[in-house]
C-alpha cells in the first residue's frame, strides 16, 4: 500500500466525534469514546484525481472510510478491461469483502476528484467488532446493498436499450438533493466512465449525447454533462419518452 504512505505524510488524525458522517455510518451506534480508543492508529489520508487507493490483488492491510470526494471502484476483467462496480461516496466504507473473506483487495479504487478518508488497520477493525459485535450486522447490510445495486445494473444492461440505460445512468450519478425545479446539475463523471458503465463505446456514447443535446435534455459545460431537464430525461430512462 505505497500509495497510502505516501499521502499520509504530514497528515493529522482525524477525530471520530467531529466526524458528520459517523450518524449516517455503520458507526453510529458507537461511542466518540470507544471509536477514538479503538481506532488509536487510523490516518487521515489525501488523494488526488486518478490516485488509486488500493490495487486489485495488493495484500489486504485495513479498510477506507471515505469522507470526501469520489471513488470509481473497477475490477479488470479479460485483456485487461476495466469494469466500473460501483462509485464510493462519502461515507461509504471500501474494502470490506477482503477484510471478511481475509484475502487481498478484489477491486482497485481510483479517486475520480480530489479525496479525503480515514485508513483503519485491519486490526484495529477486527478489534472493534470484537468490542461492539452488532455492527457487523450495518456492514452485512452495506455489503448486500453494493451486490444489490451490481445485480440491478446487470439486469438493466441486458433489459434496456443503451440510450436508456445512459438516461437512467445520468440520473443516478447526479448530485443527491436536487431535482428538476433546481436548474442544471453537473454529472462529475468522465465519459470514458460513463461509456465502461454501460458496456459500450465512447465514440457511440457521443452520438446519443448529441441526440439527448438536440433535445435539450443534457448540455456539456466545463467538460461536464449537465442535465438541463431532468423529467423530460426520466421518461428516456422508463421507456415512456413519447408519453
Amino acid at each position: 500500500m505505497n500509495s497510502i504512505r505516501q499521502t499520509s505524510q504530514g497528515q493529522n488524525q482525524a477525530t471520530c466525534a467531529q466526524c458528520s458522517l459517523k450518524k449516517f455510518s455503520v458507526f453510529k451506534n458507537c461511542s466518540s469514546t470507544l471509536l477514538e480508543e479503538v481506532f488509536s492508529h487510523k490516518a487521515l489520508v489525501n488523494f488526488n484525481a486518478k490516485d488509486k487507493l488500493m490495487k486489485q490483488g495488493d495484500s489486504f492491510e485495513g479498510v477506507y472510510c471515505i469522507q470526501k470526494g469520489v471513488l470509481k471502484i473497477t475490477k479488470e476483467g479479460k485483456k485487461g478491461k476495466e469494469f466500473i462496480l460501483w462509485f464510493a461516496k462519502p461515507g461509504d466504507i471500501i474494502g470490506l469483502d477482503s477484510f471478511i473473506n481475509n484475502e487481498n483487495y478484489s477491486f482497485t479504487a481510483i479517486a475520480i476528484e480530489p479525496v479525503c478518508a480515514c485508513f483503519i488497520p485491519a486490526g484495529d477493525f477486527k478489534y472493534l467488532l470484537r468490542k461492539q459485535p452488532s455492527i457487523t450486522i450495518g456492514l452485512m447490510k452495506d455489503l448486500c446493498d453494493k451486490i444489490t445495486f451490481i445485480e440491478e445494473r446487470l439486469t438493466s444492461l441486458s433489459r434496456k436499450k443503451i440510450r436508456e440505460h445512459f438516461a437512467e445512468v445520468l440520473i443516478s450519478l447526479a448530485v443527491k438533493g436536487k431535482n428538476s425545479s433546481d436548474g442544471d446539475v453537473a454529472v462529475s463523471y468522465s465519459v470514458k466512465d460513463m461509456a465502461n458503465i454501460l458496456g459500450t463505446t465512447r465514440n457511440y456514447l457521443y452520438k446519443i449525447m448529441n441526440e439527448f443535446s438536440r433535445k435539450n435534455l443534457i448540455g456539456v459545460r466545463n467538460r461536464k454533462v449537465v442535465i438541463k431537464n431532468f423529467d423530460k430525461l426520466s421518461l428516456v430512462a422508463i421507456g415512456d419518452e413519447a408519453s
